[in-house]
């Protein structure tokens, strides 16, 4: 081999091992940043895992809630029920203590004739 190959061959390993380095540092980038956004992505998830264990204290206590109002609600119905029946029953009394004094009028009327 001659001097001027053994250059040729010299120069060409350094462009090759340039662009290998080139090449290997966009690689090393890339890793960082994807160690970077791993890094963010776990605090996020941490983060969310706080929230959710949040969320779920506050739908049980939410669930509860729903059951006592469920509760009242049907205690409500019952009451509603009873005045409904009490108002009808206090109406029917009321007409019938009304028509009896006009009735009674008429009988009188008819008793005067």
């Amino acid at each position: 081999m001659t001097d001027e190959t053994k250059e040729d061959i010299k120069r060409y390993l350094g462009i090759l091992a340039e662009d290998f380095k080139d090449k290997l540092n966009i690689v090393i980038d890339a890793q960082m940043d994807i160690k970077r956004d791993v890094a963010e992505l776990k605090e996020d998830v941490a983060v969310l895992k706080k929230d959710v264990a949040r969320l779920k204290v506050d739908v049980a206590e939410l669930k509860e809630d729903v059951a006592v109002l469920k509760k009242d609600v049907a205690e409500l119905k019952v009451d509603v029920a009873e005045i409904k029946e009490d108002l009808i029953s206090h109406r029917d009394n009321t007409e019938i203590h009304t028509q009896r004094p006009k009735r009674r009028k008429k009988t009188l009327r008819v008793m005067e004739q």
